[in-house]
């Protein structure tokens, strides 16, 4: 059986990000802007600004690397998310049709009325389905988002209620 959060948890209203883009506000609501105090501050060591080249790390060298080139991607990787928080992934041998039809499949999801997202909700202390996750109180500031996560590994996370019948590619 999936998890469920301990308690109740009052999170407030949340509204859906891309209804209010599609709203064309005047401004953005309250709960979505962060004090300046809490926003984040750009690293000059190493920024987008002041490097075009993100990160790549080569996964192939993590799993059949020899010691060497083992110990310089973990250190690229290490570097990459103190630094930066991202970092592209080469040779990881995961077929592009696999990822292309993901990816059509994740934005064709995400394009569907919210009614039809809704019916997938992602319960307050959970991060499985469609909302916003790790929002555990009425005067949080929110992120600009709205995300679909569901658990696969281990299999006991696992929500079957939470796969979505639409677009049919999804299951």
């Amino acid at each position: 059986m999936a998890p469920v959060p301990i308690s109740p948890i009052k999170v407030g209203q949340i509204d859906d990000v891309q209804e209010l883009r599609r709203a064309k506000l005047a401004a953005i609501p309250e709960r979505f802007v962060r004090d300046i105090a809490e926003r984040p501050a750009l690293d000059t060591e190493i920024t987008p600004s002041s490097s075009s080249n993100i990160p790549i790390i080569d996964f192939s060298k993590l799993l059949k690397g020899n010691k060497e080139e083992f110990d310089i991607e973990i250190l690229k990787l290490s570097t990459s998310c103190e630094k930066w928080g991202f970092f592209q992934v080469i040779n990881h041998g995961i077929d592009l049709g696999l990822l292309e039809s993901i990816e059509k499949v994740a934005i064709d999801f995400f394009m569907l009325p919210l009614e039809e997202k809704q019916k997938y909700p992602m319960a307050p202390g959970t991060v499985q389905g469609y909302g916003q996750a790790f929002v555990f109180s009425e005067d949080q500031k929110l992120d600009w988002c709205n995300m679909f996560a569901l658990g696969v590994e281990p299999h006991f996370i696992r929500n079957p209620n939470l796969w979505p019948t639409k677009p049919v590619e999804f299951r």
